[in-house]
């Protein structure tokens, strides 16, 4: 993502929608300014818990920017505001129950997977420069932003699973299902134009070679620093980190606070040790810790990203344009995809990711579909993730829903209205246990 891409958005990085009922969680802007302007203000207050305007125009920013919602007036704005408000209401007491429901169990491993994909999709929209920029634009740095992930997750998979153990019952008939179209045909919206694809997906991946030089960068730069150089000063010339504006402060932490090597290196320093060249999932690092007391330690540290290099990058090329070469003369797409894609669960399947509305695709897969019939492969194109090569297998134009091939996807809609009448019967008998005190 370019950076003029990234001046557009509005929405904190860590921010997720509990009120769109949906994890969307995406890097974005908020101006300092406006955060501190209505910090201080309740809107709404439920059992123990406030909401704050802050938080409230937050999730309106991302409810725009999400569904391309355009707000025309303020009276309009308002409005939205209003029923975001009781989204965000409702996500709460649903919450509040789930805690509270015996049987609804969320394992440790569940949210630290979750949470692990979550980082890397959201790493995958920048460049590892443009990822640190942003954690900086925001004051946080990447430990912080696991964090908030991971109890936004956490609280998300309990409300999904507490709504789907009351919702088990719910059926649609052969009768609903007619009697719905009947009624509603007109206004049921059009199928989407869509695509169904497969790719190759290549990462873009560090080489021995590179980790091996990008170590012995680090092991240079302690070298330096066990000869008496200011450690402070290392950082702020070599280190990759946010922190290295300060000197690689990172403060005290205490246990629980970094990722474990890390957090296991620090406590086993004493002050004014330096310690050895230590390698994580973000890099290589070099720790120096300041004061130490029994639960708490002060340190600075120096961060070695590690990042593909230029060798590398142009090695995924060249395998990729070896594997357009192939296809091009007649290789079967789904065994080089089982063969070669990065992409774990895809390549299962020969590389398929089924279908997609054309107009929710990325510019990138649009432009490598562009001309393309069905049956035919791109050229190799470059995206967040890496290098992809695309078989467009089939694609449908825009039209109107129909029972006869349609049947499934309009069953599905009562189903999700059925849903939706049930959750709210079940919010509301909520709202009268708990105290709610709404103050716009």
């Amino acid at each position: 993502m370019s950076k003029s891409k990234l001046k557009q958005h509005k929405t904190p990085i860590w921010v997720s929608s509990l009120a769109l009922c949906a994890l969307v969680l995406t890097f974005v802007l908020v101006s300092a300014g406006h955060a501190q302007q209505v910090l201080d203000r309740i809107v709404a207050v439920v059992g123990d818990q406030i909401i704050l305007e802050s938080d409230l125009d937050t999730q309106l920013d991302l409810y725009v920017s999400q569904m391309r919602a355009s707000v025309r007036s303020e009276k309009e704005r308002e409005q939205l505001k209003k029923q975001l408000l009781e989204q965000m209401i409702n996500d709460r007491l649903l919450l509040n129950a789930a805690k509270k429901d015996t049987l609804i169990k969320v394992t440790s491993k569940e949210v630290d997977d979750a949470v692990q994909k979550q980082m890397s999709s959201v790493k995958a929209e920048f460049t590892e420069e443009e990822f640190r920029a942003q954690l900086k634009a925001e004051g946080l740095t990447e430990n912080e932003l696991r964090k908030k992930y991971r109890e936004q997750i956490q609280d998300q998979m309990m409300i999904d699973r507490l709504v789907a153990s009351k919702l088990q019952k719910v059926s649609v008939s052969a009768k609903e299902v007619r009697d719905f179209y009947q009624e509603f045909q007109d206004s049921i919206p059009n199928q989407p134009e869509a695509v169904k694809l497969s790719h190759i997906l290549l990462e873009i991946k560090t080489s021995p070679e590179t980790l091996d030089s990008l170590k012995g960068q680090a092991e240079r730069i302690r070298a330096l620093a066990q000869q008496g150089q200011d450690f402070a000063d290392l950082a702020r010339r070599y280190s990759d980190d946010p922190s290295a504006e300060r000197g690689g402060d990172l403060g005290f932490f205490g246990r629980g606070d970094m990722i474990p090597k890390f957090e296991e290196t620090a406590f086993s320093l004493a002050p004014g040790q330096i310690s050895d060249v230590i390698r994580t999932e973000f890099g290589y690092h070099i720790i120096k810790v300041e004061d130490k007391t029994d639960d708490r330690v002060h340190a600075r540290h120096i961060l070695i990203l590690i990042r593909p290099s230029q060798q590398d990058s142009l090695r995924t090329e060249q395998l990729a344009d070896s594997l357009y070469q192939l296809l091009q003369q007649g290789a079967d797409f789904s065994e080089l995809a089982k063969q070669f894609s990065d992409d774990q669960e895809s390549k299962k399947m020969g590389g398929e990711l089924g279908w997609y509305p054309v107009a929710q695709m990325t510019p990138e897969f649009r432009q490598g579909l562009e001309n393309l019939q069905v049956g035919e492969v791109s050229r190799p194109l470059k995206s967040p993730s890496g290098i992809h090569i695309i078989k467009l297998l089939d694609k449908r134009e825009e039209r109107k829903l129909t029972l006869d091939e349609d049947w499934d996807a309009i069953k599905d809609m009562i189903r999700r209205k059925k849903t939706n009448e049930l959750v709210q019967q079940w919010v509301q008998k909520l709202r009268q246990d708990i105290y709610v005190d709404i103050r716009i």
